[in-house]
């Protein structure tokens, strides 16, 4: 039997170990090791000592996702918005505040468009008169003629004194053309060719007016003609 005695001026031959993670310079790191290390260094934290590296280390991620959710939000509701169409547009001058939801819905379900989830009635009631009550204030005149010229008002609610002075304008459509002889002649002594009156309980109290009589006109420019007219007929007495 041979037995091989150890050279104690061999030198002993060890493998070098490898340096741990933390050890590593950052640059000497894989995409691999970097997300070990990260793993390792929030698992030695408590919850705050958590929230508090990862909003050091990442709160610019953070902003950016923050940035494109709400930037999905906005074209979402851009591209919805656009798809809505308005079926009537009423302007009602001199409002001192109206159940805004109660008449939207009254308006759309004789329109007959109430599950059309992509039209609406539209009620205006931001312009007032000034103290005269023949003439918008100087902020509603200037919005007035916008949105008269933008085409996006189609039937107008206002003061018989206002309405005598716009009459002049020739602002507002033939109603007896609009209507037809049946529903004109319906209105009685209340309607002329470009206007029809109420009392405050029949209209006025609806939409919330602090005059009377209350006077109801279709605009010469509207685009929804049709579905003026059809409003129009329901308040027929």
């Amino acid at each position: 039997m041979r037995i091989e005695l150890k050279d104690e001026n061999t030198e002993e031959i060890t493998e070098e170990k490898e340096p741990e993670l933390k050890d590593k310079h950052e640059s000497d790191l894989t995409g691999k090791e970097k997300r070990e290390l990260e793993r390792q260094k929030l698992q030695s934290m408590n919850f705050t000592g958590k929230l508090q590296y990862i909003w050091a280390y990442y709160k610019a991620h953070i902003f950016v996702l923050i940035g494109i959710i709400v930037l999905i939000f906005i074209v979402k509701d851009t591209y919805n918005n656009a798809k809505i169409k308005t079926a009537l547009s009423i302007m009602v001058i001199d409002s001192a505040g109206s159940d805004y939801e109660e008449n939207q819905q009254k308006i759309e379900e004789v329109l007959g468009v109430q599950d059309d989830p992509y039209q609406e009635v539209g009620i205006d009631e931001s312009l007032h008169t000034d103290t005269t009550g023949e003439e918008l204030d100087a902020y509603g005149q200037m919005a007035f003629v916008a949105k008269i010229q933008a085409k996006s008002v189609d039937v107008l609610i206002l003061p018989e004194a206002f309405y005598e002075k716009l009459e002049e304008s020739e602002y507002f459509e033939d109603l007896n053309e609009l209507l037809g002889d049946e529903v004109y002649n319906s209105f009685g002594d209340s309607i002329d060719s470009h206007h029809i009156t109420f009392t405050y309980e029949e209209l006025g109290e609806q939409f919330g007016t602090i005059y009377e009589p209350v006077c109801v006109a279709v605009l010469i420019n509207s685009e929804q003609k049709e579905n003026a007219a059809a409003w129009i007929a329901s308040l027929v007495k």
